[in-house]
């Protein structure tokens, strides 16, 4: 067998290492547990925690405490116009507490606080819609995978039912009942097959390497996928699907706080409407000493305080005014963007609905069509052995198989999309890997 057959063929063979097992669900697992971007997201939801607190608001009151000491030295003993012509040393301490708290603002400080719910609340559902995102890549990176060793397992088939042929073909040849020319055909067909393995199995490594990254893997990390590669056969009717879609889509819940935020927004301008009521208390004490030559004395003092104010803003230019309008305006502009939203999601659905029935179609003819070339190629295989086909025909009924398995998976990837893209629009893709298909 000439060597350049002999060395693809080794190529395309080659055994493969001990791998470690890797299922769609611990994939999904490792993706959330070390995803960059999910961390970054979550770091961020531990900021809104951090701040959702009362002490945010002017709810609460606040304390602060002080201390200082004064001294010094004033010299008048070379001053004749001085009414003490001495040198006059003093020493004092100051300290105190001052306590302020904002009694009445106009019920800003429990808009505030609403406010920041919300925003730990959008916070989440913005990191929910991140690893909504990253869960899906994965998922369907998985399947990539598992997509890309499907063909290399077609290729493969293909090379192994040429290797087979040529080998005949030259026991023939050794008896004299083949020529030279069917046997470069079959050579020629080996070599065009094994390079588009070879090719191949750059776009497996390059999923594969897809793959770890999404999972914060590293990307030299081979993996035995064991979840199955089956073709999904859900039915969709879209008022059902609707109704799971208004309840749990991400992306509307996101929208729906959106609003709920513009109306507090709301609120809070209209807390700059009315009076301030606070509250003021404090305690001060002072010590102080001084010395003039042999004179000298001490002293205390204590003061306490408690104020109360009001403040109410009768005319600022129509600023107050003015931002409250601003206010509810954005709050339309809100309610606006969710109908909006919703619109877009609807036909996003019925646009992936059908899509995934079509493809559903697609696949099954296809996959009817693989097993009719599986057979052709059988019959013309025997034919052949028999003399009554030449080498051509051989060569294109395995073509023919080959693209058509070709196609199957490439129609069995598009309805997997289009499965993924259905059960994220639906909410449920950080179920999938539980029961997928």
């Amino acid at each position: 067998m000439n060597k350049l057959i002999v060395l693809l063929l080794a190529c395309c063979t080659l055994s493969a290492q001990a791998q470690e097992a890797l299922s769609l669900q611990d994939a999904v697992a490792k993706t959330l547990a070390s995803n960059f971007q999910i961390q970054i997201q979550q770091a961020q939801v531990s900021i809104a925690e951090n701040n959702n607190s009362w002490g945010q608001t002017s709810a609460l009151p606040s304390l602060s405490l002080s201390a200082g000491q004064n001294n010094s030295v004033a010299d008048q003993s070379q001053n004749p116009t001085a009414f003490i012509q001495d040198k006059l040393q003093s020493t004092g301490y100051e300290y105190g507490a001052n306590l302020n708290w904002t009694l009445f603002d106009g019920f800003n400080m429990f808009a505030s606080k609403r406010q920041l719910e919300l925003l730990e609340e959008q916070s989440e559902g913005n990191a929910s819609l991140i690893i909504e995102n990253t869960v899906q890549a994965v998922v369907l990176a998985y399947y990539d995978v598992l997509l890309q060793n499907e063909r290399l397992s077609v290729l493969n088939e293909v090379i192994a039912l040429s290797r087979d042929r040529l080998e005949y073909m030259e026991v023939k040849r050794e008896l004299g009942a083949s020529t030279t020319f069917e046997i470069l055909q079959f050579e020629n067909a080996i070599i065009s097959d094994s390079t588009n393995y070879l090719l191949q199995e750059i776009a497996q490594s390059n999923a594969l390497r897809n793959l770890n990254l999404l999972m914060g893997e590293e990307v030299s990390m081979n993996w035995t996928l064991t979840t199955p590669l089956d073709a999904p056969n859900n039915s969709y009717a879209f008022e059902t699907v609707w109704n799971e879609v208004k309840s749990s889509n991400q992306s509307l819940k996101n929208q729906t706080i959106n609003s709920m935020l513009a109306a507090q927004q709301t609120k809070l301008a209209k807390s700059g409407m009315y009076p301030v009521v606070s509250f003021n208390a404090g305690i001060n004490q002072s010590q102080s000493s001084f010395s003039v030559g042999d004179l000298s004395g001490e002293g205390q003092t204590l003061s306490y305080f408690g104020n109360f104010a009001l403040n109410f803003n009768v005319f600022n230019g129509g600023r107050t005014k003015r931002a409250l309008q601003n206010a509810q305006i954005n709050e339309e502009i809100a309610l606006l963007s969710f109908s909006d939203m919703e619109r877009q999601v609807q036909v996003e659905l019925v646009n992936r609905i059908d899509r995934y029935n079509a493809e559903m179609s697609i696949f099954q003819l296809v996959d009817s069509n693989v097993e009719n070339q599986r057979t052709a190629l059988d019959i013309v295989a025997d034919r052949f052995a028999n003399g009554m086909v030449n080498s051509f025909d051989y060569r294109n009924a395995q073509l023919n198989y080959l693209n058509t398995s070709l196609s199957q998976i490439e129609a069995l990837t598009n309805l997997l999309n289009s499965h993924v893209n259905l059960v994220r629009l639906r909410g449920g893709i950080l179920d999938m890997n539980q029961s997928a298909p």
